[in-house]
């Protein structure tokens, strides 16, 4: 058989923390930069198996580094095999954020999210 090209390059992609379904109820932390909304964090049902971080589009250059700093932390915790909890409390301590509350996650589904 003729070598043929693949369609697309094999990538890396980093370790990464599961995600939820988001349906249903859950915990929404909603992480914010000098009253700016930077993105939510969500997890579902108290479990802490998946765990959701879903950035807000066009932020500040401001907020755009606290994205950045959450999203390291979670790549970085993820990476080293530390247990979700701790990832999360880390960047709750480095970050502005409200209380956690509980509300319907249907609001917060990401849109490539399969139905």
């Amino acid at each position: 058989m003729p070598w043929r090209d693949q369609p697309a390059d094999l990538v890396y992609a980093p370790p990464a923390y599961p995600s939820h379904d988001y349906r249903g109820e859950g915990e929404i932390i909603t992480i914010r930069c000098v009253g700016q909304v930077v993105g939510h964090m969500t997890r579902k049902d108290g479990d802490w198996t998946a765990i959701g971080w879903l950035p807000q589009p066009g932020l500040s250059e401001e907020a755009e580094i606290v994205r950045e700093i959450v999203e390291d932390i979670l790549r970085r915790f993820a990476r080293d095999g530390r247990p979700m909890v701790d990832a999360l409390a880390e960047v709750l301590n480095k970050t502005q954020h409200d209380r956690p509350v509980t509300g319907p996650l249907d609001g917060f589904r990401h849109p490539l999210a399969d139905d």
